[in-house]
């Protein structure tokens, strides 16, 4: 409560301090050292007059004091101010003391009242407020006009004490203390014109400051740790649609929301330069961003705010128009649903995380009544058709079924998680009972004709396209198997699909319970011997009983089975010819069909070296028939290799022929050693005198050719007797043997001394 009392020492510099200090202090000192020697001479010569040598000696004492004052105060302030303090109440116990005048002993008590002032203006104020009441006790002595004490036997009295003692409280009270305030008021003033001086020029740097803070050309504010604003520009409060005289929220962070902020791209057209920065929404619903911080010396901030609004509106458009581009570009802009891409995409995610002990299908559509539609109605109404079509599959489907237009007419979606193929085939056929049969469309009457394929994921399966293939395919083959004028997805075909669908699951699951197994049919010479046997494959499953190749082997083909089918008949044909190569010590060639996709396989040529390896069996007993329409499916790789497995002594033979379209140019290329009549024209002999005349072209074909031929269906006398004179080679047929099982065979060889001729002989008779 009393600093209003004293000097505010924080008003001036450090440097400031120890200036003025060892100045007052030194004016003292050096004042009264000058001043007071023309006492201390006249009464030091008055005291050898008189002979009072200790007034002398008191003298001299008081000079070395006040010298190791002003030595002292160069090297340590309070040092020599404590000197000074020291010797101004020696002074004053000396006046007090050792006169025994008390009327003037008593005004050395004098000297003691500039202690308090000496104390505060180089120690402070707390010993100089002691010294005050320090001096109360000698200043009660004065009251009481009663000395202090006393010492007899020292006395300092001279005959001009009395003008000594007024000269000296002369001095110090009128020079010495004076000059040294002097010294401190100067350097008042100095520090008050100082202080008015910056405090004009911070006006006028204030007044510029707040030009440029509200004239800046950016909202800004002033803020403390905490967000507080502590001052605005008009420019911010606009932009926070804030009122700074009225509104009582001070915190930044009350005006805009932190929640949901946007991240905004902000820079050229160079990718580099660019940067990206956080916008928030004010309670207007403008966009603001905090475009720079920047801390003060003092901790506090300053805010730049930059209005986005625009920029985040470009910026959301700009993400509306990229999100639809990505959405178009994985979608079907007609009907939304997911495009052939985005189903590839899905399938992928799906194969790749298999689900052990379920069944997963792709299902396909095709909407067969859109060619009406297009052809009666415009291209328009066929586009209804698509979408209501697209929508009603949609809700017809399970929930989060996974649904894409494949292509422009056809539909396909994914069923999983099913425990059986048939409830796989159960749910395709709720989803097409929910389905419309007819729709109005613009007054119109339109018929939903659709037909459906079913391909089950299988764990081999790798690649989506395989999968959307084989479905493709067994929609093809029921679009076919329908009538066109009505609904093509009918019972009879939901049967057919079903039977599909089961043969095709039940071929894995035959494959690895060793249900197949081969039979054996030979093919006989003019004299009734074996000249070599075909390997026949057979199937009986526990689930569908007996299916024939006829079913099986097609299905097979078109999903993808077929090379599974080929390595196990490879397999068992060369174990079969291994065992009877040890149990009779001859073998006649065995025949082994080969599908048109096998003998395009990149594998094959290795695939039947290591059978034959495996099992010690010479290329010599075995023989590769395919047919005619295979070996120009794919003709180049076809010829390239068969001119290997030829080249390695295998028989090649061309089955079927007759039936295929490929000229004889063509067939002139085929490495083939044997041609098989197909059954058809056999049956046909004395009924059909063109198939006759064609049997007698094939055999003029295989001579020219050089190939053998081989007659297939032979089941009675008189078509043998035509064959033999028309020159076939080689019989097969149920007028010689039916398919044999391995025992039948057995004991048709053990019955004969010579069972059979072995592999060479065939060889060389199929070169004649």
């Amino acid at each position: 409560m009393f600093r209003w009392l004293f000097l505010n020492e924080r008003a001036l510099a450090p440097a400031e301090h120890a200036v003025w200090k060892l100045s007052a202090l030194r004016i003292i000192l050096v004042s009264g050292f000058l001043l007071e020697a023309i006492v201390a001479i006249d009464s030091s010569i008055d005291a050898w007059r008189v002979g009072a040598y200790q007034v002398l000696w008191i003298v001299a004492f008081f000079y070395v004091v006040l010298s190791a004052g002003l030595y002292y105060s160069a090297r340590n302030l309070h040092t020599g101010a404590a000197i000074l303090l020291a010797t101004v109440y020696a002074a004053a116990f000396s006046i007090y003391s050792f006169i025994d005048q008390f009327s003037i002993a008593k005004l050395g008590i004098i000297f003691i009242y500039t202690a308090p002032i000496i104390a505060r203006l180089f120690f402070g104020t707390r010993l100089a407020l002691l010294l005050m009441a320090v001096n109360f006790l000698p200043f009660g002595m004065l009251l009481l006009n009663r000395p202090l004490v006393s010492f007899p036997g020292i006395n300092m009295t001279l005959q001009g004490a009395h003008a000594y003692i007024q000269s000296l409280l002369f001095l110090f009270f009128n020079v010495c203390i004076p000059l040294a305030v002097f010294r401190v008021l100067h350097t008042l003033d100095k520090s008050v014109s100082q202080i008015q001086l910056a405090s004009k020029e911070l006006e006028v740097s204030h007044g510029q400051y707040q030009e440029i803070f509200q004239n800046a050309g950016s909202a800004l504010l002033l803020t403390d740790a905490g967000g507080k604003i502590l001052q605005s520009n008009h420019l911010a409060d606009s932009l926070l649609g804030r009122d700074s005289n009225t509104d009582k929220e001070t915190v930044l962070f009350e005006w805009i929301s932190l929640d949901n902020s946007v991240r905004l791209k902000v820079g050229g057209a160079d990718e580099s330069a660019n940067m990206r920065m956080s916008a928030y929404r004010t309670r207007d619903g403008k966009m603001v961003a905090l475009e720079n911080i920047s801390q003060t010396s003092n901790d506090h901030y300053i805010v730049a705010l930059r209005d986005v609004s625009g920029l985040h509106s470009m910026h959301h458009a700009l993400q509306l128009s990229l999100e639809r581009e990505d959405y178009l570009s994985s979608h079907d802009p007609l009907t939304d649903l997911p495009n052939r891409d985005m189903l590839r995409q899905h399938l992928q995610g799906v194969l790749s995380n298999p689900h052990h002990g379920k069944v997963t299908a792709l299902v396909s559509f095709r909407l067969n009544s859109i060619r009406h539609a297009n052809q009666q109605f415009g291209a328009h109404t066929g586009d209804i058709l698509l979408r209501r079509f697209a929508e009603d599959l949609k809700r017809a489907l399970p929930p989060n079924c996974f649904c894409a237009r494949l292509r422009s007419i056809v539909f396909s979606f994914v069923l999983d998680h099913s425990r059986t193929p048939g409830e796989i085939i159960t749910l395709v056929e709720k989803i097409r009972h929910a389905l419309p049969k007819e729709m109005e469309i613009e007054g119109a009457t339109l018929m939903v004709q659709f037909s459906a394929g079913i391909a089950l994921i299988r764990a081999e399966d790798k690649e989506p396209d395989d999968l959307i293939r084989r479905s493709e395919m067994a929609l093809d083959t029921a679009r076919r198997s329908s009538d066109q004028t009505v609904t093509l997805f009918d019972e009879e075909d939901a049967q057919q699909i079903r039977r599909s669908v089961e043969v095709e699951v039940g071929i894995v699951n035959g494959l690895k319970l060793k249900e197949f197994r081969l039979l054996y049919q030979p093919k006989v010479r003019h004299d009734g011997s074996i000249a070599g046997i075909e390997a026949l494959l057979r199937w009986k499953s526990a689930t569908l009983g007996n299916v024939p190749p006829a079913e099986f082997i097609p299905i097979a083909e078109r999903a993808g089975l077929i090379r599974h089918i080929s390595n196990y008949v490879l397999d068992q044909a060369c174990a079969q010819i291994r065992e009877w190569l040890d149990k009779f010590g001859s073998c006649p060639v065995v025949a082994v069909n080969l599908s048109a996709s096998d003998i395009t396989r990149n594998d094959l040529i290795q695939l039947i070296e290591t059978s034959c390896q495996r099992y010690q069996v010479a290329p010599s007993y075995l023989e590769f028939e395919i047919t005619e329409t295979g070996l120009i499916a794919n003709e180049n790789l076809s010829i390239q290799h068969l001119d290997a497995l030829k080249a390695r002594g295998f028989g090649i033979a061309i089955d079927d022929f007759g039936t295929g379209y490929s000229s004889l140019s063509k067939l002139s290329h085929f490495p083939a050693q044997s041609v098989k009549i197909d059954r058809s024209f056999v049956a046909q002999i004395g009924y059909n005198r063109k198939s006759e005349m064609i049997i007698k072209a094939i055999v003029s074909l295989a001579n020219i050719l050089l190939c053998t031929t081989v007659a297939e269906g032979v089941e009675n006398e008189s078509q043998e007797m035509f064959l033999k004179e028309v020159g076939c080679d080689f019989f097969q047929g149920y007028l010689y043997y039916r398919p044999l099982e391995v025992e039948a065979l057995d004991d048709l060889f053990a019955q004969n001394d010579s069972p059979m001729q072995d592999a060479g002989a065939f060889a060389s008779s199929a070169t004649l």
